[in-house]
C-alpha cells in the first residue's frame, strides 16, 4: 500500500502527460496490478529511468523500492508456503481416501470371491437335487410299470424277482426319505442352512441294500434275454412299454441300468462338492464320512458296469450274426473286429470278409445284403487254441500287406489296407494267443495240483508198498476220472462238444440220458422225445426176420416214453 501510494504522490515517473502518450503502458501496469517490474530484468516499461534523466529524490525512491522488494519477498514466500501447506494437506488426504479405497475393494474382493464359492456349492446341490428328481422316476417305471404289468400279464413271480431284484426297496427309500429330504434342504432351508453332507452321512448306511441288486445284474439280465426270446407273451408286454413317451427309446435292459449307474454318480458329486467346500466348513466331515461309504458301494456297481458293457457287445455282435452264433457268454471276451481282405487260393482275387476275434476263437464271416444294417453269416470259427500267424507276404503271387492265420479248423491267407492295419492285426492276435497259452498253463498247473492233492490222501491205507494198497489206489484214481469225466460231458454237448449255456441250451437223451444241444439231437415222428443221434439212429432200425432190431426199437422207444421228463430251461 505505502509503495503504491508513493508511486502515484512522484510525477518524475512518468507525467501524465507521457501516460497518454504510452497507453500501453497504463494497460501494461494495470495487468500488474500496480506492482512495478523488476529493473535488473532489462524490460523497458513506463517506470524504467530514460538515459541522462536525474531523479532528485533517488534515495527516498530507492528504500521505497527496497521497502517494496522486502514486501514482495515476504508476500511471495508466505503464499509458497501457504501453497505448500495446501499441497502437504491435499496429499494427506488424498493418502487418506486411498487407504479407505483399498480397504474397501479388498473386502469386496473378499465377499465377491466368498459369494462365489458359495454359488457354486449351491449349483452342485441343485444338479444333485434334479439327478435325484429324474432317478427317481427311473425307478418309478421300472416298479410301477414294468414290474407291475408283467406281474398283470401273468409272468411267473419268481422270475419277475430274479429279473427286477429289490428294486421296490430302492424305489421305497429315495421316493419317501432321500429325495424330500434334499428337497426341503436345498429349495427351502439352503440361506440357513447350506449343507448336504449331513442327509447324505445320514442315509449313506442304506444303501448297501444295492448290493443285492448289483450282485443280481448279471442273472437278470439272462433272464430278460431268454425270456424275451422263449416267451411272446413277455416279449409283447415289455415292447409295448418301451413304445412309451415315458422310457425315451430306451430298453428295459437300459432302465435296468440305472440303479448300477446311480452310486458312482453319487461318488462325483460328492467329489466335486468337497473340492469347492471350505476347509473349516461344518459340512466337511459329514461329506467325507458320506463320500467313504459311499465309494465303497461304488466299486460293486463299476464292476457291474464293466460286466454290463461287455456283454451289451456280445448282443450286438450275436444280433448282428442273427443269433446262429453262440457267442454271449460270460466267459466270452471280444478284443477286435473289422473288414478285411481274403485272398482266393485259386485265382488270387481280394474277397471282402469280416473278422471277429475273441479271447478264444476267431469268427471268419462273410457280409450279407440287408435293408436295415449289415450283418454277416459266419464261414468259419477258428479256435485260438494252437492257432500260429505267418507275418511275411505272398512274394510269389506278388500280393501286398498280406498275412496268414493257421488253425486247427481252416487257414486264412489275408490282405489288409495298410502296413498300420496289418500291423495291429498281427500284433493283437498274437497277444491273445499269448495271453491264452498263459491261461492254459495257470489253469493245468491248478487242477493238477488239485488232482494231486487228493490221490495224495488216502485215508486208512494198509501201506505204501502193498499190493492191495496200488490196487485200492488205482481203483479210486479211475473213479475220480471217470466221475470227472461225466462231470465235463453234462457240462458240454456230445455231438459237437460245444459248453453250454444259456442261448446254447441242454437237453438230453430221453434213452441214455446223455446231454446234448439242440442242434445235434433228433426228433421222433410224434415230436415228443429228443434223443441223441446214436439212439436215434438205432430207434429208426428197421424190423428184421428175427424181430431183434424191432424188439430193440420197440424197448428204446418204451423207455424213452417211461423216462420223458421236461427239460426245459424256463
Amino acid at each position: 500500500g505505502v509503495g503504491d501510494s508513493t508511486r502515484c504522490s512522484h510525477p518524475e515517473r512518468g507525467s501524465s502527460h507521457e501516460l497518454q502518450d504510452n497507453p500501453d503502458s497504463l494497460s501494461s501496469e494495470q495487468n500488474l496490478n500496480g506492482k512495478i517490474p523488476n529493473r535488473d530484468s532489462g524490460i523497458d516499461s513506463p517506470s524504467c529511468a530514460v538515459e541522462g534523466e536525474v531523479f532528485p529524490n533517488e534515495d527516498a525512491i530507492d528504500e521505497e523500492e527496497r521497502y517494496d522488494s522486502v514486501t514482495e519477498t515476504e508476500t511471495s514466500v508466505s503464499c509458497c508456503i501457504t501453497l505448500d501447506n495446501k499441497r502437504d494437506s491435499t496429499q494427506d488426504e488424498d493418502s487418506d481416501l486411498d487407504e479407505v479405497s483399498s480397504g474397501e475393494m479388498e473386502g469386496g474382493e473378499k465377499t465377491d470371491t466368498h459369494r462365489v464359492k458359495t454359488q457354486r456349492l449351491l449349483n452342485i446341490a441343485r444338479e444333485l437335487l434334479h439327478t435325484e428328481e429324474a432317478y427317481v422316476k427311473r425307478l418309478n417305471l421300472l416298479d410301477q410299470v414294468f414290474c407291475t404289468k408283467l406281474t398283470e400279464a401273468g409272468i411267473p413271480q419268481e422270475v419277475i424277482t430274479g429279473i427286477f431284484s429289490n428294486i421296490s426297496s430302492i424305489y421305497c427309500f429315495h421316493h419317501k426319505f432321500l429325495l424330500p429330504e434334499l428337497k426341503t434342504r436345498i429349495t427351502g432351508e439352503w440361506d440357513s442352512n447350506p449343507r448336504i453332507g449331513d442327509i447324505l452321512q445320514k442315509l449313506a448306511p442304506f444303501m448297501k441294500m444295492y448290493g443285492e441288486y448289483v450282485k443280481n445284474f448279471d442273472r437278470a439280465m439272462d433272464l430278460v434275454n431268454t425270456w424275451s426270446q422263449r416267451s411272446s407273451q413277455f416279449k409283447s408286454v415289455v415292447q409295448n412299454i418301451q413304445k412309451q413317451d415315458v422310457c425315451g427309446n430306451l430298453t428295459l435292459q437300459h432302465h435296468m441300468l440305472e440303479p448300477v449307474q446311480r452310486i458312482p454318480r453319487y461318488e462325483l458329486l460328492l467329489k466335486d462338492y468337497l473340492k469347492k467346500l471350505p476347509d473349516d466348513a461344518l459340512d466337511r466331515k459329514d461329506t467325507e464320512k458320506a463320500l467313504e461309504l459311499i465309494s465303497t458301494a461304488a466299486k460293486h456297481s463299476n464292476a457291474a458296469i464293466r460286466k454290463m458293457e461287455k456283454m451289451n457287445k456280445l448282443l450286438e455282435v450275436y444280433e448282428r450274426l442273427g443269433g446262429e452264433e453262440d457267442i454271449v457268454n460270460p466267459a466270452n471276451e471280444l478284443i477286435k473286429e473289422g473288414h478285411i481282405k481274403k485272398m482266393s487260393a485259386k485265382n488270387g482275387t481280394a474277397q471282402d470278409r469280416y473278422l471277429y476275434l475273441f479271447n478264444n476263437m476267431v469268427l471268419y464271416c462273410v457280409p450279407k445284403l440287408r435293408l436295415m444294417g449289415q450283418k454277416f453269416s459266419v464261414r468259419e470259427r477258428i479256435d485260438i487254441a494252437g492257432m500260429e500267424i505267418r507275418k511275411e507276404e505272398n512274394v510269389k503271387q506278388n500280393l501286398p500287406l498280406t498275412f496268414a492265420i493257421i488253425g486247427k479248423q481252416r487257414s486264412l491267407e489275408l490282405q489288409a489296407s495298410t502296413a498300420e492295419e496289418k500291423e495291429d492285426w498281427i500284433q493283437v492276435i498274437l497277444a491273445t494267443i499269448e495271453r491264452h497259452k498263459q491261461n492254459s498253463e495257470t489253469f493245468n498247473k491248478a487242477f493238477n495240483s488239485s488232482f494231486s492233492r487228493e490221490e495224495d490222501h488216502t485215508p486208512d491205507s494198509p501201506g505204501p508198498w502193498s499190493t492191495t494198497s496200488i490196487d485200492s489206489d488205482s481203483e479210486r484214481l479211475h473213479e475220480r476220472r471217470s466221475s470227472k469225466k461225466k462231470e465235463k460231458e453234462k457240462q458240454t454237448c456230445k455231438g459237437c462238444n460245444e459248453s453250454f449255456n444259456f442261448t446254447k441250451r441242454k437237453h438230453h437223451c430221453k434213452a441214455c440220458g446223455a446231454a446234448i444241444c439242440g442242434k445235434c439231437s433228433k426228433m421222433l415222428e410224434n415230436k415228443t422225445c429228443r434223443l441223441c443221434p446214436e439212439c436215434f439212429e438205432t430207434s429208426q432200425v428197421p424190423e428184421g426176420p428175427a424181430g431183434a432190431p424191432g424188439e430193440l426199437k420197440r424197448k428204446a422207444t418204451a423207455e424213452v416214453r417211461t423216462k420223458i421228463v421236461e427239460y426245459n430251461f424256463i
